[in-house]
């Protein structure tokens, strides 16, 4: 080593306190750069974006408010994404990459995390919509479950339906049925074992009827065809609806007219019966002594005539018996029986079966108790015999239909003898015959 050589030169010195002002100064900025990237990380704050597309263009109204992230706090992401969805829809989306034309420099700043703001008004509705669907289908369900007579006929009849047919049983017109809407009237001509029955469909509001079905449920001895309903009835209009009825052979059964309509968002549907029963196909006559008896001779016992002592008889005179009686077109022959307490009636029967048949009908009354009597029914047909005698029963005694007997005729019950009258008496003679 050359002691002697030129030292070489030194580093100027810097001064002490300028090189720890630096250091003071470097500290500081990593510290601010530290406490601001901490208060990025924990803020949630809502951030307006403008967001970029390819094109360069913006569309209008696309700024949306973005989230900033914390990635510390697995809470308070949850807290968010709530509150989202209490606002709106909460919608993942994809970070777009940083376009060379206008670089994104919050992209690494921000999670792909965004709220979107409230949606239309259409979306607004689907919202609710799939929000309320659990409930609709509980209240659709409950609804489903609710009987059909609930839901149907809350229209009340006006008047007895009872009452009207039973007073169309009598009288060949009349109202058969009526209620705040609607009117069904009945009109019918009777002609051997042939009837045409007329319903007039009647439309009592301003406003039309819509799906006016009638069907008629016919029994096994009737045959009958219903012209075409109209669906509609116009508001205050009349539709008239041609019923033909042919009577194959006896029996007490009814026809029903199934009658359905809608007003509004009333659905009406009744069940009518219809007057086409076993005294329409009678035909009155009156029979002289020189035809009764022999014709009664001739019917000499069961099944063709038919005895019954009738008890619970309705007390009435017998004038009014016989107006009865005539009312269903069993005409009283009178001077064939000298007791003025009985009574002996005539009438024609048609049907397909048996065409025209004479029908005889006593009845022995007990002036003591009204409400008990004897009849005797004779025709030359079993089953008519029986009818007639149930049927007469009915209008005596007053049995509601739904118990009336359908048994097969029972034997009659012996009959006191009695001595041989002379035939020159009527009432011997019929004494005598039974």
């Amino acid at each position: 080593m050359d002691i002697l050589s030129e030292m070489p030169k030194f580093p100027e010195r810097q001064s002490s306190l300028i090189k720890k002002a630096e250091d003071t100064e470097t500290d500081t900025a990593d510290q601010s750069a530290i406490k601001l990237r901490a208060q990025q990380q924990n803020s949630n704050a809502l951030v307006v974006t403008d967001q970029h597309h390819a094109n360069g263009t913006p569309p209008v109204n696309q700024l949306g408010p973005v989230k900033v992230p914390s990635t510390s706090n697995v809470d308070c992401d949850s807290v968010d994404q709530r509150e989202a969805q209490s606002n709106g829809t909460l919608t993942i989306v994809d970070p777009q990459p940083p376009s060379s034309a206008s670089p994104d420099l919050l992209g690494d700043l921000l999670s792909p995390l965004a709220i979107e703001g409230p949606h239309s008004a259409e979306n607004q509705s689907n919202h609710s919509l799939s929000a309320g669907v659990e409930g609709a289908a509980i209240v659709e369900e409950a609804l489903a479950l609710a009987p059909i007579e609930e839901q149907m006929n809350t229209i009340q009849p006006i008047g007895s339906i009872a009452e009207r047919f039973h007073a169309l049983c009598f009288k060949d017109s009349g109202v058969l049925y009526e209620d705040p809407y609607i009117q069904i009237g009945s009109k019918a001509d009777w002609r051997a074992h042939h009837g045409r029955l007329v319903l007039f469909l009647g439309n009592k509001n301003t406003a039309p009827l819509a799906s006016v079905q009638a069907i008629i449920l016919s029994p096994s001895h009737l045959r009958t065809e219903l012209s075409l309903v109209p669906e509609t009835i116009p508001p205050r209009a009349q539709v008239q609806c041609p019923l033909e009825v042919v009577n194959l052979r006896p029996s007490r059964d009814v026809a029903v007219l199934d009658f359905s309509y809608k007003f509004g968002t009333h659905l009406v549907n009744v069940k009518l019966r219809l007057p086409a029963v076993l005294n329409k196909f009678f035909q009155p006559i009156t029979v002289a002594a020189e035809e009764f008896f022999p014709q009664w001779r001739s019917l000499s016992g069961p099944p063709l005539k038919l005895q019954e002592v009738v008890r619970g008889v309705r007390p009435m005179a017998l004038l009014e018996m016989a107006n009865l009686f005539n009312s269903f077109q069993l005409i009283v022959c009178p001077g064939l029986d000298p007791n003025p307490n009985n009574l002996v009636a005539s009438t024609t029967f048609y049907s397909e079966s048996t065409r025209a048949m004479l029908c005889l009908v006593r009845i022995e009354t007990d002036p003591a108790d009204r409400t008990q009597l004897r009849m005797t029914v004779a025709s030359g047909d079993p089953a008519l015999t029986f009818e007639l005698k149930e049927f007469v029963k009915e209008q005596l005694v007053s049995i509601p239909t739904a118990a009336r007997a359908a048994a097969p005729p029972v034997p009659p019950q012996p009959q006191p003898t009695s001595p041989p009258p002379p035939t020159s008496d009527p009432g011997a003679l019929l004494a005598g015959l039974l």
